[in-house]
């Protein structure tokens, strides 16, 4: 039996009075809010909870680095399914040199658990206003992000990733890492008010997991609102499962998997078992083409390419 219920993001008087406010702006003004206020007409959102009995043993084989987060997940999802209620959890932090596939583990674990996944990219979010809207006073004023998210998702505790939050912009007067100081407190982003809309929305049911590469570059306030978790180099004995799991993804999701051996021999992946998550799956596709073109299913080491010394860790040239 399933525990979803379902949940109001806005006030629907509140709506309905943004929506005949409206009426009397510009056909220019309501090209921007109107869409976003036709999705909220009917405020009301699932909101999705986890059942007890879903599996996340595959994660763990495909992602062994990330273990203690799918204990975390695990945790919250036992506990609330026994609860009867809607799943709820703390918000995450993973912290991880680059090219260790936490971006990829994000999107994975919204679809094991069933929630619909949006990213935001700090690296090209230089302000503020484009997550929490700006007044459509301006002339190219418009619904953010997180409002637009909300009201375009089927529920009410969509998982957001934040990625690479500590690339975010340090400019003072529009720094977007601003949003955050109230979006990731659930009493305060119960009443999160966007900008253009000026209409308080629930967000306070969002799931929220953000990567860093450097912990020295997140305000500390921020890191005080989030667990957590230090992701290393999967160790070579782990990395079996993990190539292999990437090379399957590569045969299923990529049009010329289907020229390749469905699996690889155990030389290609003791080769590979140095080798960054990320820099496994850039070299393998590198190494892929290399085969294909001289008519072969099988990919040999020599198709790999050279890692560049001292930095396995990282990536290859």
């Amino acid at each position: 039996m399933s525990n979803d219920l379902i949940y109001p993001i806005a006030d629907v008087h509140d709506i309905k009075k943004r929506v005949d406010d409206l009426q009397f702006r510009s056909d220019d003004v309501k090209g921007r809010v109107g869409p976003t206020l036709k999705k909220l007409w009917n405020p009301e959102r699932i909101l999705r909870s986890v059942p007890e009995s879903v599996d996340l043993n595959p994660l763990r084989s495909r992602f062994p680095q990330f273990e203690a987060v799918i204990d975390f997940f695990e945790n919250s999802i036992v506990s609330f399914s026994k609860l009867g209620l809607p799943f709820e959890i703390q918000p995450i932090l993973l912290q991880g040199d680059p090219g260790l596939g936490k971006t990829y583990f994000a999107s994975e674990l919204a679809k094991c658990i069933n929630l619909p996944f949006f990213e935001i990219s700090m690296t090209t979010t230089s302000a503020s206003f484009s997550l929490s809207g700006s007044s459509i006073q301006w002339s190219e004023g418009a619904t953010g992000f997180i409002a637009e998210t909300l009201a375009s998702s089927e529920v009410a505790n969509p998982f957001i990733l934040i990625d690479e939050i500590d690339k975010a912009s340090s400019d003072s007067r529009y720094n977007p890492m601003n949003v955050f100081y109230g979006l990731l407190e659930s009493h305060s982003a119960a009443r999160y008010k966007d900008e253009a809309l000026d209409l308080v929305i629930d967000a306070s049911r969002i799931v929220w997991m953000a990567t860093s590469n450097d912990l020295q570059h997140v305000p500390a306030p921020i890191l005080s609102r989030m667990r957590v978790f230090l992701i290393e180099q999967p160790h070579p004995s782990m990395m079996s499962s993990v190539i292999k799991s990437i090379y399957d993804h590569i045969i299923m999701n990529k049009p010329y998997g289907k020229l390749l051996n469905p699996s690889m021999d155990d030389e290609l992946i003791e080769h590979l078992s140095t080798y960054s998550p990320r820099a496994v799956k850039l070299a393998i596709e590198e190494a892929a083409f290399k085969a294909i073109r001289n008519q072969r299913t099988a990919i040999y080491s020599s198709d790999l390419p050279v890692l560049e010394k001292g930095k396995h860790r990282v990536g290859f040239i």
